[in-house]
């Protein structure tokens, strides 16, 4: 499935191998460090609640959360990196893969000294939005700028894993974000407990365990393309403007879908606290489970990207459909395991979370809402990957316009009339609508494809 080496030249087109085999060798290293992920941020969570001050705890989150949003903004740098080198790999074209990483590390770096600006101008504004105590804001401001250094390399580490990933290649990225992840609890419990930096350590672990990460995936492709004798890109490969106009377009598309998607769940957020603290508390709790939920569809999402995008720009229109129906496949598997799971031990996982009787009312009612959210998602994570692994992000764009203008009504309206089940059902809503949308595009895109080899379009 991931046998690359020889691609140096264009014309030898790498048909992968696509059964479930080769599916779970990208989506379980994918799935994995996704978990790792969200350890580390219970770890990061345990060690700011131990510094001895609410203050402490209240300004990692909040500045934390500033830094996440802005970063998830930046999620074109993974998705549009990954179409674009699925399709260097699929049509053998390593050179172009070559370019396709120069261009989206140069498009980050420039992207993080931009967002740096913008956060170093706007700080005290920004965290004014979340309405904390000075005392808190202080704090906050100061965790960001240290974050700030960080910076770069995070936007550099999107890049590394989405062109790994299009190239079908998942241990690495898994590599990187495990160390990253390592190196971060290991320098909070140093840094912030056992040397006495407090808050300011636990920015530091942060910005050296994103370099760590970015540098050990910037010398694992150096060593790949120095394996498969990948020439250089040169100024004039670099430079082309054709090139770069596509992969603008494709990371515009990718970037308005990514706030829509933001503005969904933010709308979700501040609807639920208009019906007040304990909605509120409840609600916050339950979107955890559909995070935990969104680790394993997330990695089906990355199969789908490799295995449809390099089918289809190796011209094997047979093999695209397989990747596109095993994928599908497994990912409604994962979500209905998903629901069973929610369904069974959920009542469990609320009590665990919290110990205010009041919220666990409101969620445990509320549950049964966050068991169908996975039946409805899964078809969005799946859709997702494909239309990233063939470059379709016009349609993604589209289909996420109209699922939000679709969803804006009844979440305007149902709150008001159902309370908190108007809510929920709004925003099952919105899922539906998505995955609907797609679903049509889909159909329409596949059946304007010829059986001859051809290159996907936007």
């Amino acid at each position: 499935m991931t046998g690359t080496a020889g691609m140096a030249g264009a014309g030898h087109a790498a048909r992968p191998g696509i059964d479930s085999r080769a599916i779970w060798r990208i989506a379980g290293p994918m799935i994995l460090s996704n978990l790792s992920v969200a350890a580390l941020g219970a770890v990061d969570t345990g060690v700011a609640g131990h510094l001895g001050s609410a203050h402490s705890l209240a300004a990692a989150a909040i500045g934390g959360q500033l830094l996440s949003y802005f970063i998830w903004c930046c999620g074109f740098l993974r998705m549009g990196t990954t179409g674009l080198s699925a399709g260097a790999a699929g049509r053998g074209n390593g050179p172009e893969g070559a370019a396709v990483l120069a261009r989206g590390l140069a498009l980050a770096l420039g992207l993080s000294a931009l967002l740096g600006l913008v956060l170093g101008i706007a700080l005290p504004l920004l965290l004014g939005l979340f309405g904390p105590a000075p005392a808190v804001r202080d704090l906050a401001a100061g965790y960001v700028l240290i974050r700030l250094t960080g910076l770069p390399a995070a936007l550099g580490m999107l890049v590394l894993v989405g062109w790994f990933v299009g190239r079908g290649e998942a241990r690495l990225p898994l590599t990187m974000i495990l160390a990253t992840n390592l190196v971060n609890a290991g320098l909070d419990l140093l840094l912030a407990l056992h040397i006495g930096l407090g808050l300011d350590g636990l920015a530091i672990a942060s910005a050296v365990a994103d370099w760590t990460g970015c540098l050990i995936g910037l010398a694992a492709a150096l060593r790949t393309l120095a394996r498969e004798r990948t020439p250089r890109p040169d100024g004039k490969a670099l430079l082309d403007w054709q090139a770069i106009a596509r992969m603008a377009r494709i990371n515009g598309d990718i970037f308005v879908r990514t706030l829509l998607l933001i503005g969904g769940f933010a709308l979700f957020m501040s609807l639920a606290g208009r019906l007040g603290t304990t909605q509120l508390a409840a609600t916050a709790l339950l979107l955890t489970f559909f995070s935990m939920a969104s680790q394993g569809l997330d990695g089906m999402a990355y199969a789908a990207e490799s295995l449809a995008g390099r089918a289809l720009a190796a011209g094997d229109l047979a093999g695209f459909d397989r990747a596109v129906r095993m994928t599908g496949l497994w990912t409604g598997m994962l979500g209905l395991l998903t629901a069973l799971i929610f369904a069974l031990a959920g009542p469990t996982l609320i009590a665990a979370l919290t110990d205010l009787a009041e919220v666990r009312r409101a969620a445990g009612d509320l549950l049964p809402y966050v068991v169908v959210l996975p039946l409805i998602a899964w078809v969005c994570f799946w859709l997702d990957g494909v239309f990233i692994g063939v470059t379709w992000s016009g349609a993604m764009r589209d289909a996420m316009l109209i699922a939000f203008a679709i969803h804006l009504g009844p979440a305007l309206l149902l709150p008001d009339m159902m309370g908190a089940d108007g809510l929920w059902i709004a925003f099952l809503g919105l899922f539906a609508a998505r995955g609907l949308a797609m679903a049509g595009w889909y159909l329409a895109r596949r059946r304007r494809l010829s059986p001859q080899p051809q290159r996907p379009s936007i």
